[in-house]
């Protein structure tokens, strides 16, 4: 299970050595000598997917920071704090935080462009090099997905750097950005394989292309490309694709994957988890460490900071009334998704009351599931879902809905399967509207916390909407007073049409002079 891992810690030393905008991206060799055989290869493509742990994208930046904070997640810190921060609405184009994400995306691709022009020259087995080449065509697919689901028109890189003067290239608008992401991924369909990652969510296979193709498409139908029916029919045939496979399933306990993804152990029997993205944690305590903040910065409330205690988290994330009013009593996930205790210093349980709700921090991630020890107190082993079963299954009941404008017997299985394991009742007999409205609702039940809220919002175009919703819940008697929890407000007070997407960092445009600023930016 950590071989890829402890590739990708040789990975990093390599990325380490070298600066994005540098010609070659392995400066200590040349890629001529480098891409001469198989372990060369395999290097290479873990140096690609090494894009994905680090802190800047899933292990905080880009899936914290950037991407949880929406109506359902506010950021549990006095509102002074988060003047001029991403998580706060109050950044502008100048925030380190956004430029961190930015450059480490394309840094990613750079990686990948660099292996996908050498690898043919490599003295592979025939077979081996397609899938290799496969794997880091979709990566380089999906971390342009990243950044244009965020940022919105940005340049499509193509091609490694060869000559830095002539580096400067234009932004492609967002569908046409979106539909060569498509066309790339739906490309590597029949290239990544399709058998021996089965239980073996670290890496990209067959299932994992066809589910992250169903979620490009829903986007590209959505706002504000508003490609429509065709995208959806898209949606719905890669959704479906992956549920006909019988590969994947829901694990009956709601909180087994999730301890398991802390423990860094992989759940063979339900395969639930598609695609995660691997962190080990203790960094200078034992010598191997990857950027994951997991659990340390989204999190529930733990306070034992030693290296023999249950762990430390600043629990930055909490859950809002909204998303608390989701819930039936009997919904198993409520309480996992918003925890019903705190862990003190000495490592003792301390049960909320019945009207402490928005004190709960978020309980997906808790550090004393995790089996590592020492436990460093910042950097963890969790591991973070990229996409999984019960997403691919509600974006398959979304996607039937909207290009039958009814839900299908299909789009009822689908949701409901999801329903039934969370012990809440089953729905049917509804509209096309109330059914869009419950499956959203669902989104949110089951996918909170997970980096997708925002920009479902924006998609369904009604970002603006929720937000300001959010603000007006914290006047409800049941939200509580208290400066750590007055940020909901202020992030909703702040909140324009033009952060529905991320401002191009200054510094970016410094360097690419081709390239234009966001215009509501």
């Amino acid at each position: 299970m950590k071989n890829i891992i402890f590739t990708l810690l040789f990975a990093f030393s390599m990325q380490a050595c070298s600066d994005f905008l540098d010609t070659r991206a392995y400066d200590f060799v040349s890629p001529e000598q480098f891409y001469q055989n198989q372990n060369d290869a395999q290097m290479a493509l873990a140096g690609v997917y090494s894009a994905m742990a680090t802190e800047n994208v899933y292990g905080n930046r880009y899936s914290c920071m950037i991407s949880n904070v929406d109506d359902l997640s506010f950021y549990v810190r006095p509102a002074t704090q988060t003047v001029t921060h991403v998580y706060g609405n109050d950044h502008n184009t100048s925030n380190t935080d956004v430029y961190n994400a930015w450059s480490s995306l394309y840094k990613g691709i750079e990686s990948a462009n660099i292996l996908i022009e050498r690898i043919d020259n490599a003295s592979i087995d025939e077979a081996v090099k397609t899938r290799i080449k496969g794997e880091a065509k979709f990566l380089r697919a999906y971390y342009h997905f990243l950044v244009v689901q965020a940022w919105k028109d940005v340049p499509i890189r193509k091609e490694s750097f060869k000559d830095v003067s002539k580096s400067a290239l234009q932004a492609t608008p967002q569908a046409e950005a979106l539909d060569w992401i498509i066309s790339e991924m739906e490309e590597t369909i029949g290239m990544v394989d399709d058998e021996t990652y089965d239980d073996r969510p670290s890496y990209v296979k067959k299932t994992v292309v066809e589910g992250i193709l169903a979620r490009v498409c829903l986007t590209r139908a959505g706002y504000p490309t508003n490609g429509g029916q065709p995208y959806y029919e898209k949606a719905a045939t890669y959704a479906k694709s992956v549920k006909d496979a019988n590969k994947h399933a829901l694990n009956p306990d709601v909180y087994e994957m999730w301890k398991r993804m802390a423990s860094d152990r992989y759940d063979t029997e339900y395969n639930e988890s598609m695609w995660e993205v691997e962190f080990i944690g203790a960094r200078e305590l034992n010598g191997n460490w990857t950027d994951g903040r997991i659990g340390n910065v989204i999190g529930n409330i733990q306070k034992n900071g030693s290296t023999e205690g249950l762990g430390y988290s600043y629990w930055f994330y909490g859950g809002s009334l909204i998303l608390w009013d989701l819930f039936d009593s009997n919904d198993k996930r409520r309480d996992l998704s918003m925890a019903p205790y705190q862990i003190d210093a000495k490592d003792q349980y301390s049960y909320w009351k019945d009207s402490q709700i928005v004190q709960r921090a978020c309980g997906k991630f808790r550090r004393e599931w995790e089996t590592l020890t020492p436990r460093h107190k910042n950097h963890t082993q969790e591991n973070y879902p990229v996409i999984r079963y019960a997403d691919v299954l509600l974006m398959l009941a979304e996607a039937e809905n909207e290009v039958n404008q009814s839900p299908t017997p299909l789009a009822y299985e689908a949701i409901n399967t999801v329903r039934e394991r969370a012990g809440i009742a089953p729905i049917s007999g509804l509209s096309y509207a109330e059914f869009q409205q419950e499956l959203r609702d669902e989104r949110g039940r089951e996918l909170c916390f997970e980096s997708l809220r925002k920009y479902d919002l924006v998609r369904w175009g009604i970002y603006t909407d929720a937000i300001q919703a959010l603000g007006e819940v914290t006047y409800d008697s049941r939200w509580p007073g208290g400066s750590n929890y007055s940020t909901a407000r202020a992030f909703a007070e702040r909140t324009q049409k033009k952060h529905e997407f991320l401002p191009i960092p200054l510094k970016e445009l410094a360097i690419n002079t081709e390239l234009s600023q966001n215009p509501l930016w």
